[in-house]
This record gives structure tokens, sequence and C-alpha cells, in this order.
């Protein structure tokens, strides 16, 4: 079988490293798989090098004004003339990436979109077509109904629609009960064994010592790390953990900025991105997660495999499924800055409070497995 997946960037963020662990562990020697990429973006591509070498990489624009528009997108450094450029000849760069996909793509290919981004293509191919959302849908069209019937109509142009958790396939079913048969529930893989190995790397020295931490990219419309920086600012001198937030993104200079604000300099740091986050991870006293919207968040379930108490906004869609509504984490109310600070507070002062919380999760650990999980997905190609 002839595999093409698809994604428009190669960043640093879940979607990716969750496009990894598919890419490591399909059969390739029964299936010739190709990695098709929207748009080139050089530097930033900082995972690239984790894409297994017998997985053919192509790019959609290598090399042109998107990319290098797209590229400043990314990093918070696009001006307001450089962004009505790009909206303005939106028509030309859909002309341009329609041409390159019919030469990358042929009719006997299985089409595997996994971050939905295909889908204004998808009924120019007849192939046999997946796609994956990785995020709540309801986010997806922010309420407006004319972009919910566009949405329905999108994914409808797909054999099969795969979300990643149980609370995402119910919400999809109650917006577009039409594509019910197409929906399929596939958690998200990981390889235990090498999460352990790469959380036994050191970390910096000067980094040691007790603290709390989170993961993300610096997006604010999502990741909201302005609520945790505003609760950890409430308990800072109450606690004698430090925060650490790994991750960047184009909300960074506004994150250093809040911290300079609340006189917190001294005890938050924001790290940037690792290429390996695992050893700070399995050395935090806390993980805490403060999105506004997910789909099923990979830091929760990494924190789950190193045995970490987690503290998540209760937010659609992915935390409570995966916390098992309060069994095997905190959950808190998404923007709630006092609760946040009244629970990071609660489980860093009386940590014996944590135990009860990490027996929950081994449970749940299992249904994440990398063999069953492409067994699941295999199926539907």
């Amino acid at each position: 079988m002839k595999i093409k997946f698809y994604v428009e960037s190669f960043l640093v963020g879940g979607i990716e490293k969750v496009l990894l662990q598919y890419l490591k562990n399909i059969d390739s020697i029964n299936n010739e798989v190709t990695l098709i990429i929207g748009y080139k973006q050089d530097e930033l591509e900082k995972l690239k090098s984790d894409i297994p070498s017998n997985i053919k990489v192509e790019y959609v624009l290598a090399d042109d004004m998107y990319c290098t528009l797209k590229k400043k997108k990314a990093i918070g450094k696009l001006s307001k003339l450089e962004k009505l450029k790009m909206e303005g000849t939106s028509w030309l760069r859909k002309i341009k990436i329609r041409s390159r996909l019919k030469e990358l793509i042929s009719n006997d290919d299985v089409i595997v979109d996994f971050d939905m981004t295909l889908s204004p293509f998808m009924k120019e191919f007849k192939n046999r077509k997946v796609t994956f959302c990785h995020f709540s849908l309801k986010n997806y069209h922010r309420g407006i109904e004319r972009r919910l019937k566009k949405l329905g109509n999108r994914l409808n142009d797909y054999d099969k629609i795969v979300v990643i958790s149980d609370e995402m396939k119910k919400e999809a079913i109650e917006m577009f009960p039409f594509l019910e048969n197409k929906l399929v529930r596939i958690y998200n893989s990981f390889n235990f064994d090498e999460i352990y190995r790469l959380a036994d790397k050191e970390i910096e020295k000067e980094l040691e010592g007790k603290y709390l931490l989170a993961i993300g990219r610096l997006e604010e419309t999502q990741k909201d790390f302005t609520t945790l920086i505003k609760a950890y600012s409430k308990i800072s001198n109450e606690v004698e953990e430090s925060l650490y937030i790994i991750g960047d993104g184009r909300h960074r200079e506004q994150l250093e900025n809040l911290v300079k604000e609340l006189k917190i300099e001294e005890r938050v740091k924001i790290l940037g991105f690792r290429t390996n986050p695992y050893p700070y991870l399995k050395r935090a006293n806390l993980f805490v997660h403060s999105s506004k919207f997910e789909g099923l968040p990979t830091v929760i379930i990494e924190a789950m495999i190193l045995k970490r108490m987690v503290i998540a906004t209760d937010c659609p869609t992915g935390p409570s499924e995966l916390l098992d509504n309060g069994k095997n984490g905190m959950l808190v109310e998404v923007g709630n800055i006092d609760k946040m600070a009244e629970s990071m507070k609660k489980v860093l002062l009386n940590k014996e409070i944590q135990k009860d919380y990490l027996i929950n999760t081994e449970k749940k650990l299992k249904e994440f497995d990398a063999k069953l999980v492409m067994k699941e997905f295999e199926n539907i190609l």
C-alpha cells in the first residue's frame, strides 16, 4: 500500500510528535510511506531529524514568498502589511498548492491528512482519504454557523475521520450526526521505553532544584500560560518551587513581559524549546496544563508516563478523560486564576496527596500502547 501522510507545517508541537510516532511504528516493509509537508520552514523544523530515514519527505511549497511569510507568522514577526499580502494572494497560493498536490499524489495512494489542512482540496481526489482532528471541533468554527456548515461538508469528503478522544467523538456526533459512521476514536500512541530512556538524561545544573513545569507552544489563543503565570504569582512567596515553562512561539515576549510586570523574574524561567523535555518533566514536583481547548493533550500523557502529578484545566477536550474526571489528577476551571493557585499550593505544600492520584494512572496508560494504536489505524486504511 502507498500511504501519503500530509501536515501543513512540521514544527515543534504535539501534532508533530504524534505524527512521528506513526511514522516510526507503521509497517514500512509492506507499505511505501511518504510524508508531504505543506510549507518548508528550514530552521523552525527542529524535529525533522527525528523522521525515520526510510520515510520519503516531499514539500508542497519549498522556496517561495509563502514559506517566508509562514515562517514569520510562526514566530510572531508577520507585519500587518505582510498579513494583508498573505490574505490578498491566498487564491494564488491555493492554485500553486492544488497543482503541486496533483504532482505528488497518484490515484492509488491512501491520503492521511494529519492536521485537516487538506480539506479544501479533498473533493477533487478520488483516493481513499483519512483525516485526523486533534482539537475540539467546536473551536474550529468559533460559533459561526457558516463555518460550521463548511466544516461538516469538508469532513464529509473523507472516508474516515480520526478523533483522538471519546469526548471529541461524542461532540462531533452531536454537531454532525451524518458523520457518525465515519468517525473513529484512536488514541495517540507513545513509546514508553523511549520516553523512560530520554528522561534519564541530565539537565543544566543551574536548573536543578525544586520546580513545577508547564510545556507547550507559547500561543495564548489556545495554551493560556497567562492564567498559569498569574496563578503562580499569587503563591510564589508560599512555595519553594520555581515555575519553568518549556516552549516557544509568537507570544513569548508577551509572556516574558507579564513575568516582569508581576516581579517574579527570579522565580519563573521561560526556557524556550527543548528537543528532549523529558528530563525536566521527570524531575518536576508538579506538571500544570492551562489550555483553553485541546484534543487529547500529549504532554499530560507524557507526565502520567513519568509518574508526575498533573493539574489541568477542564477544557474541551481531553483532560477530564485522561484524568478520569479528577481521579488521576486535579481539574480546575479554564481561566480561573484563584482555583489554579489554590490547587497548585495544595499539592506543593502537601505532597502526600499525590500518591492516591498517581495510583490510578496505570490502567489508563495501557490504552496508549503503540502496537494497539497502530493496529487500530491500519484497520481503517
